[in-house]
């Protein structure tokens, strides 16, 4: 169990499930797992600025607060990746932004490209 403090993005670029779509969404609030301690291993409630409906997700899947702008990493389906994430991906030969996660085994982690639309890419295996 992770002590030290996090905070993830405050707005993201998020698929909501409900809209269907990948839009702007919103940090509601932080829910510490040992009640004290808003650490990586907390869960963090976004709203979906359409619907308004929320959503949660681990502190572990997201991109931390002032995190320094980083050259997108190739995407390798052994890699763990975090939603605000860009990564490259060599077979589409073009770069896409991580906005969701679909839990399940494996993990996959929905990716937004530019020319070939939002996608399912399995990560962790």
């Amino acid at each position: 169990m992770s002590t030290e403090a996090f905070a993830p993005i405050e707005e993201a670029e998020i698929f909501c499930r409900f809209c269907q779509k990948t839009l702007p969404a919103s940090l509601d609030r932080s829910i510490a797992g040992n009640g004290r301690v808003v650490d990586k291993d907390a869960t963090f409630e976004y709203s979906c600025s359409k619907c308004g409906k929320s959503f949660c997700f681990s502190g572990n899947d997201l991109k931390s607060q002032g995190a320094e702008k980083e050259e997108p990493r190739e995407y390798i389906p052994k890699n763990h990746y975090v939603i605000g994430e860009i990564i490259n991906h060599k077979k589409f030969k073009e770069t896409g932004l991580i906005v969701g996660k679909d839990p399940g085994a494996p993990t996959k982690i929905l990716v937004k490209f530019e020319k070939s639309g939002l996608k399912k890419l399995v990560e962790g295996i």
